[in-house]
């Protein structure tokens, strides 16, 4: 489980760096266009970006976020929005704690309501995050009933202990937010259980305010092995399962070269991963994303399967497969944007060979003052599935 602030200074080597740089005016991007490296939020002074998020609304408009350190004072949430496939933002809010007097410390998630629930209209905006003191870890829920404009509290999802990441401690991490069979579902990662370091599950509410028992999503028998960062995909016929992606650390070993390889699991329901076993994502034999992964799925790539597209943390490529998940068929391609901290990747609705690579800052660079902007990069998917890996290096 990779954290800020938290993360062991033994494992926190970087594979690649951050090039995020603004456009020149020159390269102002097109609306539903391409683009690399268009800014959305300019950091100053001691601030840091990482840990981008996003909610695809139903009518095209995307809301993003982050986790913005070195602000001073309790830490919050900016919200930004764009209407034209990246090419332009706006903050419209900040989300905040409004309960705990502890920040929105970290790992936002966001998430629109696509049916009425608990009295919140369909297009509704919910968002999440991790709140945190030395008096514990807190993953609550907000709402806005005006695209992300105003906030207001709805419910605690789940407590634990202080933020620690010692193995028998015992808070919560990363939330991830979906809604699913007429309910809201909540994944996080857990170290409560004592027969693990940490175990990925969540928790569901019909009503968003009551939430039911702690499922199990992946926990492996070895104490030791700490998988973190749940993100969720639909993989639509042929294959029609749900695909989860997270991180593995396993103590000082590593895989492939890396400490935090990416592992994925399917099932027929999302609610359902704890009975699957999950596999590594490994490109012939040789080569394994490594830490904080997200995934998406695009009807584009050639085969009748689509394409799965999984990002890492250390490495500006991504990885993909248009197989349905077949784990020999995992191939890895180069992109024009940075390595990021739990970057975040996604397909624009309606524009399938559209993939938006969201771009902060890696770990390392956390705090040095880099003035790296948060910043989206559209490339054409069709294209970088040709790209070799150092395809778009300079």
């Amino acid at each position: 489980m990779l954290l800020p602030l938290l993360k062991a200074a033994a494992f926190a080597a970087v594979l690649g760096i951050s090039t995020a740089k603004p456009l020149s005016s020159r390269q102002k991007p097109e609306p539903w266009g391409f683009f690399t490296n268009n800014t959305i939020y300019q950091t100053t002074g001691r601030e840091s970006i990482t840990y981008p998020r996003y909610a695809a609304l139903g009518d095209g408009t995307i809301l993003a976020t982050a986790s913005l350190s070195g602000q001073g004072g309790p830490g919050y949430f900016p919200i930004f929005e764009s209407t034209d496939g990246g090419a332009s933002w706006a903050q419209v809010s900040n989300l905040t704690d409004a309960v705990n007097g502890w920040g929105l410390s970290a790992q936002p998630a966001l998430a629109e309501l696509t049916e009425e629930m608990g009295g919140y209209p369909a297009g509704t905006i919910l968002g999440s995050g991790n709140s945190w003191s030395n008096n514990g870890t807190r993953i609550d829920l907000y709402a806005s009933t005006d695209r992300a404009r105003t906030w207001e509290f709805v419910s605690h999802i789940a407590e634990g202990g202080r933020p620690n990441t010692t193995n028998g401690a015992d808070p919560i991490w990363e939330p991830y937010l979906m809604v699913y069979d007429h309910q809201l579902v909540c994944y996080y990662s857990d170290q409560r259980d004592p027969l693990h370091g940490q175990k990925l599950a969540h928790q569901t509410s019909p009503d968003l305010r009551t939430w039911g028992p702690v499922v199990n999503d992946v926990a492996y028998d070895l104490y030791e092995a700490r998988p973190g960062m749940t993100v969720v995909a639909y993989l639509p016929d042929p294959v029609d399962q749900w695909i989860l992606v997270h991180e593995r650390p396993i103590g000082n070993s590593s895989s492939h070269g890396v400490h935090y390889p990416v592992y994925y699991v399917m099932a027929d329901s999302p609610l359902e991963f704890g009975q699957a076993v999950g596999r590594p994502i490994v490109v012939n034999n040789q080569t394994a994303p490594n830490a904080s992964p997200y995934v998406v799925w695009s009807s584009a790539g050639g085969t009748p399967y689509g394409t799965i597209v999984v990002s890492d943390a250390d490495r500006r490529q991504v990885y993909t497969n248009r197989y349905g998940g077949d784990p020999d068929r995992w191939e890895e391609h180069g992109t024009p944007a940075g390595a990021v901290y739990s970057r975040a990747i996604q397909i624009l609705e309606g524009y399938p060979d559209h993939l938006l690579i969201y771009g902060g800052e890696t770990f390392d660079d956390m705090g040095l003052g880099l003035h790296t902007p948060f910043s989206a990069t559209v490339v054409d998917l069709e294209e970088v599935l040709t790209m070799p890996v150092d395809g778009y290096d300079d």
